[in-house]
């Protein structure tokens, strides 16, 4: 019971990288007065559940739709997982612009995709989906979404805890988990395709 909870919730958690991510969030919303930075943090994770909500509802249908068998899409998403795990580890910036952004304008892009919902989340909601009911699925991003917000909500407070130093120690050993997570995708869809 725990483990049919946990797993799910524990790769969630490592993609979707709420510590890793706040310093970008205070870094786009920097020039925010605070209540407008949590109304940032509000839009953000809004605009996120809705994309993860996409996917948990559709994302087996979209699949077949396109037909691609989940042992592909095991392979594939595997391999862009274990992209962002290597670029995460080794503090890489492929793909994310550092400019200031205006009042909102960042908080769908690239904040809710595709930082915390895009390609590595999606792979891995479509995969468990195939492991686990849609609503433990469901509750689990739910449950991730939460801690995204309380984590940008409080994001000043959070990073004067913890600091550069130990959101970069949090990202790059998360970057590290979520490595060891593709390749057991790759190696699940290999065998599936076998």
């Amino acid at each position: 019971m725990f483990e049919e909870y946990f797993t799910p919730f524990l790769k969630l958690f490592v993609i979707m990288d709420a510590f890793g991510l706040l310093p970008l969030f205070l870094m786009l919303s920097e020039k925010m007065p605070r209540k407008l930075r949590g109304k940032a943090a509000d839009k953000t994770v809004l605009i996120a559940g809705i994309l993860a909500a996409v996917f948990i509802v559709g994302g087996i249908s979209i699949l077949n739709y396109f037909g691609i068998s989940l042992a592909s899409f095991q392979v594939a998403g595997g391999l862009i997982l274990l992209i962002i795990g290597i670029k995460t580890v080794l503090g890489l910036k492929l793909g994310v612009q550092k400019k200031r952004a205006e009042m909102y304008e960042f908080t769908a892009v690239p904040m809710a995709t595709p930082l915390i919902v895009g390609p590595g989340t999606i792979t891995t909601i479509i995969i468990l989906l195939n492991q686990y009911t849609h609503l433990v699925v469901a509750l689990m991003a739910l449950l991730n979404l939460l801690i995204v917000w309380v984590v940008f909500r409080n994001g000043p407070r959070i990073y004067k805890i913890i600091g550069h130093q130990g959101a970069e120690v949090i990202s790059r050993t998360m970057g590290i988990i979520l490595t060891a997570i593709a390749v057991e995708f790759v190696h699940a869809g290999i065998l599936g395709m076998i």
